[in-house]
């Protein structure tokens, strides 16, 4: 089928997955069903990051085991910066997820901070100031976690929420914001995460896997309501929807 003659395309996402168990989850799918075009490569599989942003209208950067500081083991992460650089300076809507959130923070100036402990399940945020991406978002739902670094935000960065003694969401710029926890998590998702290292979730929480994997199952269905409210408060900052 044809497209209308003189139709605008429907905005176009770039989306940086780091590798294949860390993917968009529902917060693509929320993506896609505002109507937004995605573009998802997948950097460790050997998937190329464009050199520049022209072309598109967001920038979606996710989660993955690979940390700020290992540029030299990863060499798309210098790259990744690279565009996150981009997208502050020329206004491009973007959101970093975990260590999408560490590098923005890391691009800008800031950085990252290891954690004491690794940050493994579910914990709350408490919001700091009014933000627009956080517009109608109850706070006091548990959000996942799955990180051993904690950002150090640029100097010019807004706090806009924080948690366990950490920057949970910030704002760099006009239209660049950083979450620390996973919004995007789906029940397949965890799963995966939970089976790949269950040594790691019974020695972090001191549960078996299994009952972590029950309280995910209790936490999920807020859990997605959050990132579909997340997810449509990205599109109506980033101004994507009126497009």
């Amino acid at each position: 089928m044809t497209g209308v003659a003189g139709a605008r395309p429907a905005p176009g996402v770039l989306v940086l997955q780091h590798e294949p168990a860390a993917p968009a989850g529902l917060f693509g799918e929320a993506l896609r069903e505002a109507g937004l075009r995605l573009d998802e490569r997948v950097l460790c599989a050997g998937d190329p990051a464009p050199e520049r942003l022209d072309g598109y209208d967001a920038l979606l950067v996710l989660g993955g085991d690979m940390n700020v500081g290992e540029e030299d083991r990863y060499p798309f992460l210098v790259a990744e910066q690279e565009l996150l650089r981009e997208a502050v300076r020329d206004g491009v809507p973007t959101l970093g997820i975990c260590l999408g959130a560490q590098q923005l923070a890391a691009s800008c100036g800031g950085g990252v901070t290891r954690r004491s402990a690794l940050a493994l399940g579910w914990s709350r945020f408490t919001t700091e100031r009014d933000d627009e991406l956080l517009a109608g978002i109850e706070t006091d739902t548990p959000v996942f976690h799955w990180r051993q670094y904690a950002c150090r935000l640029p100097s010019d960065a807004v706090l806009i929420a924080s948690g366990d003694g950490d920057p949970q969401v910030f704002r760099v710029g006009e239209a660049a914001w950083g979450v620390q926890f996973h919004p995007e998590v789906s029940r397949e998702i965890l799963a995966g995460w939970v089976a790949d290292d269950p040594r790691t979730v019974t020695r972090v929480t001191k549960a078996a896997p299994a009952e972590l994997l029950a309280e995910n199952e209790r936490r999920l269905p807020a859990s997605a309501a959050l990132c579909r409210r997340l997810a449509a408060n990205f599109v109506s900052a980033a101004g994507l929807a009126a497009r």
